[in-house]
């Protein structure tokens, strides 16, 4: 079985390429961003989010998700993020460097959930930089 990826908004078609050569993809339909009850239920099952939006990922959301290795943003200041409660489940929270918008920053967060999901560190961990720091 491939791990889960669940996508908070649509993506790039090479991001979501890229994404399904190593994973199965759940994106909703419509306008394709999930309620937050949705959300939860699916992220419970999912190894890695990729957040493109201004999703509340905290503490409540997070509670059962016990195969999540990867919250990977698609901007670059994650504040609706809550990188420690990410890092208490162990848990890899990763950003986009500024420069990069709609199509490179999905497909660098694609990466970033690959990485993780190969067992390497990801490019940009926002957890590494937070624990080197204290």
């Amino acid at each position: 079985m491939k791990p889960l990826v669940v996508l908070t908004q649509r993506v790039h078609a090479d991001a979501l390429d890229l994404l399904m050569t190593v994973c199965d993809v759940a994106l909703a339909s419509g306008n394709g961003i999930y309620a937050r009850h949705d959300l939860k239920e699916l992220a419970r099952h999912a190894h890695g989010l990729v957040v493109g939006s201004a999703i509340r990922i905290d503490e409540s959301l997070l509670s059962g998700c016990n195969h999540l290795q990867v919250v990977a943003c698609t901007f670059r200041i994650p504040e609706h993020i809550d990188v420690a409660a990410c890092t208490r489940r162990r848990a890899w929270v990763t950003n986009v460097m500024t420069r990069w918008l709609g199509k490179e920053a999905e497909i660098e967060a694609a990466r970033n959930v690959l990485d993780v999901i190969s067992g390497d560190t990801p490019r940009s961990a926002l957890n590494d930089v937070l624990a080197r720091a204290a």
